[in-house]
């Protein structure tokens, strides 16, 4: 995702946290026929800002679910709904413009830096993937009515059942969290979809053995770092990890509530944890029903937090990270030294630089 200096350092002090998309406490309000303004990311409302993607020149993608587009804001702060066209009819591809594309809940966003954006379509049950350089749009997952893929079927015509999340694979294949399947899938580079991780049967169980074996409970998210698998276990208020086939307890004991900071992560207590990030040894965890942003380091695994008060109300701008509030993180992205947040209950997006 790039390399070398990069623009996202410029004019940022380490640990403040800048808005960079939205405006902070105005929400996005839905007009007939509803528009989509652009330009100053700083000047567009947003609706519910979830997901994010990001890229070291400081680029990255939001997926807004209220507005039900995902958009592209660029180095220089311009903002441009590519995804999407707003509150439409039937949620499906239709001619196969992106820009036409009726999304009904987008809420879960991997990006390439070639312009291959991952769409995970909760609303819809539906993973779409949208190659922007060519204009297209395909169903990479998803009939649009909830239910369970069978092993080895063609992925695109496979139901699923509440996709929240996608992450790309090191092995180049596409990974999506079923939250009401209670799973993870694996969508092969050749079409085909088989699980990954869960049985299908909500529980807490499994670890030390293969993970299609364990039961997870409302899987929310994942991210990569390495050849190594984190996933936020939302309904079992804990992360866990997998690698090479085999899933263990990572971070939290199982049990909501708020604990654990300057200790082992494997003792700490999360509520509903959601959207990751993970980068240079680092893995960043939504702690969403905590209000707060940790943050765990990986090796000696141990967690502190990173953003928020546990106030459930969104703080000032141009304020420390750890010391401003952040309401609902409801999306997290990770790119070089930059962190950014979706910070739904403030209707903007935050960048961090650590």
């Amino acid at each position: 995702m790039g390399c070398g200096p990069t623009e996202v350092l410029v004019g940022d002090a380490p640990g403040v946290a800048r808005v960079v998309a939205g405006v902070l406490s105005v929400p996005y309000a839905l007009t007939f026929p509803d528009s989509a303004p652009e330009g100053d990311a700083l000047t567009v409302p947003l609706g519910l800002p979830g997901a994010v993607a990001a890229f070291e020149d400081g680029s990255f993608y939001v997926a807004d679910a209220a507005r039900r587009r995902v958009g592209q804001v660029s180095p220089d702060g311009q903002i441009a709904w590519l995804i999407g066209r707003g509150p439409c009819g039937t949620p499906g591809p239709g001619p196969g413009d992106p820009a036409l594309l009726c999304l009904a809940e987008p809420v879960g966003i991997a990006a390439t830096a070639e312009g291959v954006v991952y769409v995970a379509d909760a609303g819809a049950h539906r993973v779409y993937v949208v190659d922007l350089a060519a204009g297209r749009v395909a169903v990479a997952l998803g009939t649009g009515t909830p239910g369970a893929a069978a092993d080895g079927a063609a992925a695109a015509l496979a139901p699923t059942d509440t996709p929240v999340d996608v992450a790309l694979g090191p092995d180049g294949a596409v990974y999506v969290a079923e939250r009401r399947n209670h799973r993870i899938v694996r969508l092969d580079p050749n079409g085909t979809v088989t699980a990954f991780a869960g049985t299908g049967v909500p529980g807490d169980s499994g670890d030390g053995g293969p993970a299609r074996d364990a039961r997870l409970q409302r899987p929310a998210a994942m991210a990569w770092l390495g050849d190594t698998l984190y996933l936020a276990d939302g309904g079992n208020h804990r992360v866990r990890r997998i690698v090479d086939g085999l899933i263990t307890a990572y971070a939290g004991i199982g049990a909501p509530g708020f604990a654990g900071d300057r200790g082992p992560a494997a003792a700490a207590l999360f509520r509903d944890p959601g959207h990751l990030a993970a980068v240079s040894g680092l893995l960043f965890v939504a702690d969403r029903g905590n209000h707060r942003i940790r943050i765990i380091r990986v090796g000696p695994d141990s967690i502190d937090t990173f953003g928020g008060t546990g106030v459930p109300v969104s703080g000032p701008d141009l304020v420390v990270i750890g010391e401003t509030a952040v309401a609902g993180p409801a999306g997290l992205a990770a790119a070089g030294r930059a962190v950014f947040v979706g910070d739904s209950g403030g209707y903007v997006v935050r960048r961090v630089v650590r």
